[in-house]
Parts: structure tokens; C-alpha cells; sequence
């Protein structure tokens, strides 16, 4: 573990640059200058993945507007609501990271989320390197509320070691998920309780940010989560029978997940047991209904390293999972078609698609001059790929949670979407690398100004 200030990897950047565009518009233009034709056969292949990918993104859009209505719901309804049962809210925490939020968290939790007949605890699992001020408060809160327990997971180096921890305290049925900085709904628990009386083992809620006014960066994700969670979570959710859990605000039955538990080698802990559980049976559900707010990153370095770690963790689940995807029996052929694409797709349509500009660039050198070779089909290709962000932006807006970010940060989003878009294909295909070279790092981004420097946790294969 290590301490230090991080920036930009412009080095990498760079390097991309350089493995991605510079080099391949040397080749294509050597392409080219003897086999034109190849060349346009790969720009028309290039726009093909496009407009595919552009054709799933409608999918999902049209599934947006259908209401979650599961046979089991029905089932529900006609033999009586059951009283829902003793529940475990389980926060993780790095201490100093989440001092000036964690309070707030707990005190939503505490006094404000309906309790039901068995009560709840809540369980703070953190770890620190050194002891703070803020464990005096929290000793005092636990005097107040008995239901609170805190659990310092000493030798702690990952999430995922202070879940394991405190599932092993956890006496509730229910067992709720939450990150430091997520102020949850009150009727969380009765939401949730529906589906996990009829089937469930684990329901994703949606969350929603609530800095998104804070400055353009915080505006843009709080847009881009209202697509995530209105629109894409969701639609898949309908389409394909089949949910996965995002991390936080997740309920899940206490069973399932102590089957299931989580990988400490794992950078995206929450999407390797949603896979584990998936092929060993296990049932994932969206309900958009369960809000739970957070804060997104303020400075476009916190986002890098965000995302750089969410990509590198999805494909290394990839890696591990996408074979026992394709075997598994518990899932139907369009859940393990849509799974295909989150895993593998996603990296095969990242690489492709920057082709797109070495290609052009090629062509430019082959003729002497700035042109973009525009057919009947290139026009429809293009037209239908770039109206896949705003129409998808507009189709968040009316499924938006309450109260509803105004009207103006949606069009800023839209406007955005492309460059936004190009930007997390880039971390994506920096995260790759570093997988492959096996660098693997948790940066995480200070939420509090007592923290000067952000904690760089490593670990090498």
C-alpha cells in the first residue's frame, strides 16, 4: 500500500495514442497505397460495428418503457404480503477516506429507513492504517443505537475482506449493501422485500447522484447514471432475465450471499460474485423504484482511476467467467447472449472502434485531402449512431428518479455523449493493458480535504 499524489496517466494516454492510432494508420495507409480496396472494406466493417452497436443500444431504449411486471409478482399478490424480516445494513468504509460522509450515512440508516417487526443492525465494516477522532464519534453513536455495531477489520486491504468480515456478524435475513456515501430511501427494505420473498436472491436498487449541480464533470455522471439506471439496468433486466449487483444499495438474501461471498483478488469484487452467482443459479433483479443517492467525482482525475479500476475489474471478470457463462445451464441463451456482450463484447466493440480513426486518417493520406467518403449507408449509419446518445438521454430524462435533475444538465449530457463515450473507451482499453501487464491498483479519491494524498493500494499477479 502505498501513498502519493496521482494524476492523468498521460504516459499512457500516449501510449494508446501511439498502439491505436499511429501505428495502424501507418499500416492502412501502406494498405492502401496497394489494396485500396481493403481499406474500404475494413471502413465499411468499422461502420457495421457501429451501427450494431448502436442497434443494441435502441434495444435496451425500447425495453426502458415496459413496467417490471415478474409472474412471481402475481404470486405474491394472491397468497398475502409476508411481514419482512430482520434486516442487516452493512456500510464499508476506509477511514480517513469517509470521514465527513459516514455519519450522515449512518444517521439516514439509524433514524429515517422503516424498521421492520425483527428491527435492523447495521454493521460499519472499515479498516484504517492509523486511529481518527471520527472512531470517538461513532463509539458514542453506537451508545445511542445498540443496533449499530462497529467492526475494525484489522489487516483489511480491500472492500471485499470488510464484507466478508461482517457477513460473518450479520444476523438478518435481509442483508443491504451499502457504500459510506449512500444516503438510502426510508421504504428501502419493503421495496426490496417483494421481490426477495418471490425468488429473488438479490436485488440491485438504482442509484442516483446528488452533487451532479457541483460542477460540469459531477453533472455529467449524474446524467450518465440516470441512463444506467433508468434505462440500461433496467432493460436488461426485462429483456433478459437477468440482473447483476452494482456494488451498493443491493438487498440480498443472507443465504445467497454468504454461498456466494466475495474474491479479494478481485478489483470489481461486486461483479465477480454477480457471475459466480449467476452460474451457480443464483436470480439478480433491477427495481429502479429503490433509490439510494452518492456522490460522484468531483476532478476528472478521481473519474480516471474510478473507471480505470470498474473496466479492469469487468474484464478480468471476463477472463475468468465468460466460459462458464457460455456452459452454465441455469441461464437461458439470451441471458448468456447479453452477458456476452457486457464481457466480451464490450472489448472486442472498444478496439474496433477506434480503428475508425486511423482508417480515416489513412484514407486522407491516400488521397492527398480531407474527405469523408460518404455513401447511402455511411449517412444512415451515421445519423443512426449519433442519435442513439440523445435519444437514449431523453428517454433517462422521462424515466429520471424524483426530484428530477434539471432539463439542462440532460442536454449537456447529450451534447457531450460522443466525446464522454470516447473518453471511457480509452480507460477501458488503458485498463486492459494494464491487466495484461498485471498492474492492478485501487486509487481511491479523498472525499475529505483532511486527506492531502489518495491511497494507492497495488497488487501484482
Amino acid at each position: 500500500m502505498n501513498n502519493g499524489n496521482k494524476g492523468i496517466e498521460w504516459g499512457k494516454i500516449l501510449e494508446f495514442i501511439i498502439v491505436f492510432v499511429v501505428v495502424p494508420m501507418f499500416i492502412f495507409s501502406m494498405i492502401a497505397s496497394r489494396w485500396p480496396w481493403i481499406l474500404k472494406i475494413c471502413y465499411y466493417t468499422i461502420v457495421t460495428v457501429f451501427v450494431a452497436q448502436a442497434a443494441l443500444c435502441y434495444t435496451h431504449i425500447l425495453g426502458a418503457f415496459r413496467r417490471k411486471r415478474f409472474p412471481r409478482e402475481g404470486a405474491l399478490a394472491a397468497k398475502g404480503f409476508p411481514q419482512v424480516p430482520k434486516s442487516t445494513f452493512i456500510i464499508c468504509a476506509y477511514l480517513p477516506n469517509e470521514i465527513d460522509v459516514i455519519q450522515e450515512t449512518l444517521t439516514n440508516i439509524l433514524t429515517k429507513v422503516h424498521r421492520p417487526a425483527g428491527n435492523i443492525e447495521v454493521i460499519l465494516s472499515y479498516n484504517t492504517p492509523t486511529a481518527h477522532p471520527i472512531e470517538s464519534e461513532l463509539r458514542k453513536m453506537s451508545i445511542e443505537y445498540p443496533e449499530l455495531i462497529l467492526a475494525n477489520v484489522h489487516g483489511s486491504e480491500s472492500k471485499a475482506e470488510n464484507l466478508n468480515y461482517a457477513l460473518d456478524l450479520a444476523s438478518g435475513e435481509i442483508v443491504v449493501l451499502l457504500d459510506a456515501d449512500h444516503i438510502v430511501s426510508e421504504d428501502c427494505l419493503e421495496r426490496a422485500w417483494r421481490w426477495l420473498a418471490t425468488g429473488e436472491d438479490c436485488v440491485q436498487g438504482r442509484c442516483k447522484v446528488r452533487n451532479g449541480g457541483k460542477t460540469i464533470l459531477t453533472s455529467l455522471v449524474e446524467i450518465e447514471f440516470e441512463v444506467l439506471y433508468g434505462v440500461s439496468h433496467y432493460a436488461k433486466s426485462l429483456q433478459f432475465d437477468s440482473g447483476l449487483f452494482a456494488g451498493s444499495n443491493a438487498y440480498w438474501k443472507k443465504q445467497s450471499l454468504k454461498e456466494t461471498r466475495f474474491d479479494t483478488e478481485m478489483l470489481t469484487e461486486d461483479i465477480d460474485s454477480t457471475l459466480r452467482g449467476l452460474i451457480k443459479g443464483k436470480k439478480f433483479l433491477h427495481d429502479r423504484s429503490i433509490l439510494s443517492s452518492e456522490l460522484a467525482p468531483e476532478t476528472l482525475t478521481g473519474l480516471w482511476y474510478q473507471r480505470k479500476r470498474w473496466a479492469q475489474g469487468w474484464f478480468q471478470c471476463g477472463l475468468k467467467h465468460q466460459w462458464k457463462i457460455f456452459k452454465t445451464g441455469y441461464l437461458s441463451l439470451r441471458s448468456k447472449f447479453i452477458w456476452t456482450t457486457l464481457l466480451s463484447w464490450r472489448i472486442v466493440y472498444d478496439t474496433l472502434s477506434f480503428m475508425m480513426f486511423p482508417i480515416l486518417f489513412a484514407y486522407w493520406i491516400y488521397r492527398g485531402q480531407i474527405e469523408f467518403p460518404m455513401t447511402g449507408y455511411i449517412w444512415f449509419a451515421l445519423l443512426f449512431t449519433l442519435a442513439s446518445g440523445p435519444i437514449e438521454t431523453l428517454v433517462a430524462w422521462k424515466n429520471a428518479a424524483l426530484p428530477k435533475p434539471p432539463v439542462k444538465r440532460f442536454f449537456l449530457y447529450a451534447l457531450f455523449t460522443f466525446p464522454y463515450t470516447v473518453l471511457k473507451n480509452m480507460i477501458q482499453m488503458i485498463a486492459v493493458r494494464d491487466e495484461l501487464l498485471g498492474k492492478r491498483e485501487w486509487v481511491l479519491s479523498p472525499r475529505s480535504p483532511a486527506v492531502a494524498t489518495e491511497e494507492v493500494r497495488v497488487k501484482d499477479k
